[in-house]
């Protein structure tokens, strides 16, 4: 065959086995997110253990908080399983093994919490080991993600895909409430059953297609990435927005006791409006999957931004269920808006090499502002400084003067679209 003809015919089958493999990646990143977004102590276990704490245990808004802050620690120090996934291959894989491992582990531990005593200590800690385990999880599916994105440019759509399996996973949530006065035992079942199922699909269906050797020098190479992770301005730009973004006072732990002791609202009822939630935060990461073609990552930067923090100001209007259905719909829809740009500025920021890692320390500086978030907001309501309302208004002022941050993002690094060639990162 001559050459002309042998490369054409190469072509499409070269074509078709990339977008196998794309397809391949998504699929376990995207499984990945999702089981280690529903099993996580915040979505699964958020209302079964708040309504443990509060009406069992007669914990305040401030220790209901700090509970879900020191259980989800794990995920604060990300960049620790970063480091090991990216520079200490198990049986010569740093994604595979790790995820089958992981998986395995957190389902067993969620089934062992079930038979913890009923008091705050015991139920922390054996919350915290089973979360350490899942953030491996967590950092493997980031890891591929950050791969998928750098090899198929397509950092935009593998972000909106993780978004749109977060959110999914966050279904867990209204699940949650919903089974909030039943048995720990049936919580500890629902979130260990997708784990294992992920553990099941990750071993027949997912191979890695190079081979990561041992190395004896491990920790120099460790060490290697660290260096280009800690000098990368964009990286550092990019974590300190994500930090600013979450560092808002939140209101969520406070809206909690504002919908049961103030409005009323039964476990059914916040079930169905967690429900709502999540519908409207997968239909805003499927509009931003149209709009990062299409718009420079900058501008939908201060879009997002406004946005949250204005349609925030609806929360002023929470006085019944009827608004609450309404004000949370269209506030999760801009929530999802908003988050989407940040990931995809995640994604691009994290260097080439330590994509795990990289993007560990930035969702460890995420999740940081998280728990400063919750935590300031809870203390305030229950110190009664600030009324539910106060705080509202509070967020959205902190949240739009993060606004100003924005023009000190390096050009390369969010002057271009998705599927445009990207510039080299500093």
């Amino acid at each position: 065959m001559p050459l002309s003809q042998e490369t054409a015919a190469r072509e499409p089958l070269d074509s078709g086995i990339k977008s196998a493999r794309y397809r391949n990646l998504a699929l376990i990143m995207g499984l990945g997110m999702f089981a280690s977004t529903f099993a996580q102590s915040g979505v699964l276990g958020l209302y079964p253990f708040r309504f443990l704490l509060k009406d069992q245990l007669h914990e305040g808004p401030f220790r209901v908080a700090l509970f879900l802050q020191l259980a989800a620690m794990p995920w604060n120090l990300k960049i620790i399983a970063g480091i090991i996934c990216d520079g200490l291959p198990l049986f010569g894989s740093r994604r595979r093994f790790y995820l089958l491992l992981s998986t395995l582990l957190s389902g067993l531990l969620w089934l062992a919490v079930a038979g913890v005593p009923p008091a705050f200590a015991p139920l922390v800690l054996m919350v915290t080991i089973m979360n350490i385990a899942l953030v491996f999880v967590s950092t493997v599916a980031g890891g591929l993600l950050v791969e998928g994105g750098q090899v198929f440019q397509a950092s935009g759509r593998l972000s909106a895909w993780r978004v749109v399996a977060m959110n999914v996973g966050s279904l867990g949530i209204p699940l949650g409430a919903f089974i909030a006065t039943r048995s720990l035992a049936i919580t500890a079942m629902a979130a260990a059953l997708p784990l294992l199922v992920v553990c099941g699909i990750t071993f027949f269906h997912y191979r890695e297609d190079q081979v990561a050797r041992p190395n004896p020098r491990a920790w120099t190479g460790i060490k290697a990435q660290l260096k280009v992770a800690l000098r990368s301005r964009a990286l550092w730009a990019s974590a300190g927005l994500l930090f600013l973004v979450q560092f808002a006072p939140g209101f969520s732990t406070p809206l909690m006791f504002y919908q049961t002791d103030n409005l009323h609202f039964s476990e059914n009822m916040i079930g169905l409006l967690t429900l709502i939630d999540a519908i409207a935060g997968i239909s805003g990461a499927f509009f931003y999957g149209y709009f990062c073609k299409r718009i420079a990552l900058r501008p939908l930067l201060y879009g997002g931004i406004i946005f949250s923090g204005l349609i925030s100001l609806l929360y002023l209007g929470y006085d019944d269920f009827k608004s609450a259905l309404i004000i949370e719909a269209a506030y999760f829809f801009a929530y999802a808006l908003v988050q989407m740009p940040l990931y995809d500025l995640a994604v691009r920021a994290t260097p080439k090499g330590s994509e795990a890692l990289g993007y560990s320390i930035i969702i460890s500086v995420w999740n940081w502002g998280l728990l400063c978030s919750d935590l300031i907001g809870s203390a305030l309501y229950e110190n009664r400084h600030c009324t539910f309302k106060q705080l509202v208004w509070l967020n959205a002022a902190t949240t739009l003067l993060v606004l100003v941050a924005v023009p000190f993002l390096p050009k390369l690094l969010v002057d271009y679209r998705e599927e445009e060639t990207p510039p080299v990162m500093p």
